[in-house]
Order: C-alpha cells, then structure tokens, then sequence
C-alpha cells in the first residue's frame, strides 16, 4: 500500500502540474514536481526493498504535506483560482494517498 501510494502521488502531482502549465501555470512548479516525484519514486523504490530509513521519510513526507503542505496550498492556490473539476479531482486524490501514506508507513 505504502510503495503504490507514494507513486500515485509522484504521477499525480506530475499530471496535475503539467495541466496547470497548460492554463498558465508556473514551470518551476513542473521542475519541482519532477525533483519531488523522483525522490518519492526513490523512497517507494527503497520501501519495497525492505529498507527501514524509507518508512519513516514516507512519515515525514505524508505529515509534512498533509499537515502544512497542502493546506496551504488549498488556501493560497486553489481557492483563488478558481477551482474546476480537475483540480478538485487532483486534491481529493492527493489528500486521499496522502492519507494512505501516513497510515501505511505507520503501520509497518
């Protein structure tokens, strides 16, 4: 659970800002996104292998993100868009894998 919900958040958060770029988002958001997908890509790599430093970044990524990231962002960036139904999409999802992570990365 834990290795599949840190790779849906790396193809998520890629997805997402590449849609924003194409309605006039930043491209440093996309450089982030990859430099981001490709660290969580490393973790879920290294969790599957069974190495336990990973679980406890995936912690620390999940609370980070769930608890400070995100809800900035849904109050600085997506409530002043305005929002449409992919970027709803894109949040309820990510909050929901976020969510994932945490638990499955406490559980083990």
């Amino acid at each position: 659970m834990l290795v599949a919900a840190l790779g849906v958040n790396a193809a998520l958060g890629l997805t997402y800002r590449v849609y924003r770029l194409t309605k006039g988002g930043p491209a440093a958001d996309v450089a982030g996104q990859v430099i981001l997908g490709l660290v969580l890509t490393v973790v879920a790599v290294a969790v599957a292998l069974g190495h336990g430093w990973a679980r406890w970044v995936a912690l620390g990524y999940g609370l980070l993100f769930g608890l400070a990231v995100m809800p900035v962002w849904t109050l600085a960036v997506l409530i002043p868009l305005p929002p449409r139904g992919p970027d709803y999409t894109f949040m309820a999802l990510y909050w929901l894998a976020l969510a994932i992570v945490i638990a499955a990365s406490a559980a083990l």
